[in-house]
């Protein structure tokens, strides 16, 4: 299947638009460009809308999705044409797919759909009779089957983005598993052997002899086909809520976040104003130790400097006066001098030895002055003992200059104090955040995710059932006619035979899907670039597993991979489910970077798109593909470019040649 064009008449942004995007053969991709609200997630759902109709019900869906420019200007009408060409038995048929929509004058939705092929014209629409309309419908959407069924559309046309966003639930292998049992064909062996197994019931009920044991068995069949019902059922639902987790996921976390956010705004409210109270009692701090610092500048600042000048003579001062009174310590004291003078005194008046008269103080005095006479001159004889002191008190006076911690505080000070502007406002941004909010989406996210928990636990129930009914089915077996029953032992076969068609089909593909995996991730999965050994898929469509292993002979395990390494794993196998699968669409694709970094994104644009399909079409922002970076990667790939332009005054987009203003080389 090859696209050759899209028409869209008032379509949302799209007020006229006719694009001719097909392909040459050597050069596969289409690349459309625009801005964030540019369009081109509204091409994407034109062509997708194009081919599988548009959901209108009600007036407003249809207002909704009418481009405003068209109001009371022209007939307000929604038309989508596709132009493509697929092949019938080998035979290439060309096609024009057109859906009209409008209101009638009732003001209800009505829809009518035109294929042309090759000549031959297939038309149905609401007011269509409803014979006429389910065989023309029948048709149509044969032929659309053909090329691409809707179910499979997913696998072909996605938002890279989107399949990011599964891929952080852990659905990675179950992903993997969908894509291969879908896009391979083999769900049509697994119902038909889910059909031979029904008729192969039936017909073992018809075979018993007691209709008592009939009745039963058919009861335990329905009963069985009941919960069979009901698994399908609550996997749907599942499915269905699994798919709302995680595209609410994101808006559930803000909103959570906001639920408390009166009381969270209220306490940031009081924390940032005891911020700047704090801020304040800090200056007042600074200020008080300033001033103080300022009254003992003399002590602080003055003084040690003159310690430091006048250090090493008052260090010899105290070293001389010490060593002076060390020697005094080692003479007699006065009070030993005055007792042997008294001695000598009376001793010589006894004899009358003395001369002249003498008395005892005098004899001391003359001792002392003796002694002082016999030592050193001290030169600093003049200091008293007091002063003495204070120079050694001065030494060791401990001073400490607080001025650079001061500095340092004033430094942070004024920091500090030009961020209190800052945070008045942040506070009164705050109290006009404090508004009422809608937080009816929590509670239907959370009874969602309670829903999950319960259906998880239905779905092992129900299995666990089906099971118990088996074990009793089996029993009746051996209560059945033993006369030869050709038709009875070939229906017993063919469920067996089809799970074992689609094992054996699933073993000869598998092993193309596996090489052509193990290549393109080599190439294309930075994380493990050349390093992985091989990719195994399992043998059995019941229990489908998916594993990648190192060189070093380790599993690499797909849960523990980021974002933007399982897209490209989900990429890589889509790639290769496109070249070995029963269909070959074009593959189109919305912000086409998805989650990828920036290493992944070089080697997605040199190895992957290129080779990817024989038509790709990208639709990617400046910022995803970019100029002068990434597009001379494609370019020679590259068979038409466009830019779509958001006019806001006209409420359209309009369509340019080449991208972003490149035009692209021939």
């Amino acid at each position: 299947m090859l696209i050759k064009r899209i028409k869209a008449k008032n379509f949302k942004t799209y007020l006229n638009l006719d694009l001719d995007i097909s392909v040459e053969q050597d050069r596969p991709i289409i690349l459309i460009g625009g801005a964030n609200g540019g369009g081109k997630t509204t091409l994407f759902e034109a062509i997708y809308g194009a081919l599988y109709g548009l959901h209108i019900n009600t007036a407003k869906q249809f207002n909704e999705l009418l481009n405003a420019g068209a109001l009371g200007k022209e007939e307000e009408k929604i038309l989508l044409e596709l132009h493509f060409t697929g092949k019938v038995l080998n035979e290439e048929q060309q096609y024009v797919l057109t859906r009209t929509y409008m209101l009638n004058p009732s003001g209800n939705p009505v829809e009518s759909v035109k294929l042309n092929m090759n000549g031959t014209i297939f038309v149905y629409g609401t007011a269509t009779p409803p014979a006429q309309r389910a065989e023309q419908e029948a048709q149509v959407n044969k032929i659309i089957k053909a090329n691409l069924p809707q179910e499979l559309s997913r696998y072909f046309l996605f938002d890279a983005m989107e399949a990011g966003n599964l891929l952080k639930e852990d659905q990675l292998n179950r992903v993997i598993k969908e894509n291969i049992e879908n896009v391979m064909g083999f769900n049509k062996y697994m119902q038909m052997s889910k059909s031979a197994e029904s008729l192969f019931q039936a017909y073992t009920a018809q075979r018993l002899n007691v209709e008592k044991e009939k009745l039963e068995y058919l009861q335990l069949v329905d009963e069985k086909k009941k919960h069979q019902e009901t698994l399908a059922n609550y996997e749907t639902q599942l499915q269905d809520a699994l798919q709302y987790a995680v595209s609410n996921k994101e808006l559930y976390d803000n909103l959570k976040s906001g639920l408390n956010q009166e009381i969270t705004i209220k306490n940031k409210i009081e924390q940032t104003k005891l911020q700047i109270e704090n801020i304040h009692k800090k200056e007042g701090i600074y200020r008080d130790e300033l001033d103080e610092f300022v009254k003992e500048m003399e002590l602080n600042v003055c003084l040690p400097k003159l310690i430091e000048a006048v250090k090493s003579e008052i260090n010899l001062i105290l070293k001389v006066k010490s060593e002076q009174e060390q020697k005094q310590n080692s003479n007699i004291l006065p009070e030993q001098i005055e007792a042997i003078s008294k001695t000598i005194v009376q001793y010589l008046k006894e004899n009358n030895l003395l001369l002249k008269e003498i008395t005892v103080p005098e004899l001391v005095d003359y001792v002392m002055a003796s002694s002082t006479k016999v030592q050193t001159n001290d030169q600093y004889a003049f200091l008293e003992f007091s002063e003495v002191k204070a120079l050694e008190g001065l030494l060791n006076t401990k001073t400490s200059n607080v001025f650079p911690s001061l500095n340092q505080q004033q430094v942070e000070l004024n920091v500090s104090l030009n961020q209190i502007p800052m945070l008045e406002t942040q506070i009164e941004n705050m109290k006009a955040q404090i508004t009422g909010r809608d937080y009816v989406l929590l509670k239907a996210y959370e009874d969602n995710e309670n829903n999950i928990k319960k259906l998880e636990i239905a779905i092992a129930d129900t299995k666990a059932e089906i099971v118990k009914i088996e074990k009793r089915l089996h029993q009746f077996d051996i209560q059945t006619s033993q006369e030869p029953d050709p038709k009875y032992e070939a229906l017993g076969k063919l469920k067996l035979f089809f799970e074992d068609v689609a094992n054996r089909l699933l073993k000869v593909k598998k092993q193309q899907i596996e090489l052509k995996m193990k290549q393109d991730l080599n190439i294309n999965l930075a994380a493990y670039r050349d390093v992985i050994d091989r990719v195994e898929l399992s043998e059995n469509l019941k229990d489908l597993t998916f594993k990648i292993f190192h060189k070093a002979g380790n599993e690499i395990y797909l849960s523990q991979l980021n974002t933007a390494s399982k897209q490209v794993v989900i990429q890589v196998l889509l790639k290769s489910l496109h070249e070995f699968g029963d269909y070959d669409p074009p593959v189109m694709i919305d912000t086409v970077m998805g989650v990828l970094d920036e290493t992944s994104r070089a080697i997605v644009l040199e190895n992957y798109f290129p080779d990817l399909s024989q038509q790709t079409i990208l639709l990617s922002s400046d910022s995803e593909i970019r100029i002068g970076k990434d597009l001379e990667k494609i370019e020679p790939f590259i068979s038409k470019s466009f830019t779509l332009q958001r006019d806001r005054e006209r409420q359209l987009t309009d369509v340019t040649d080449g991208y972003f203003g490149i035009t692209l080389k021939d």
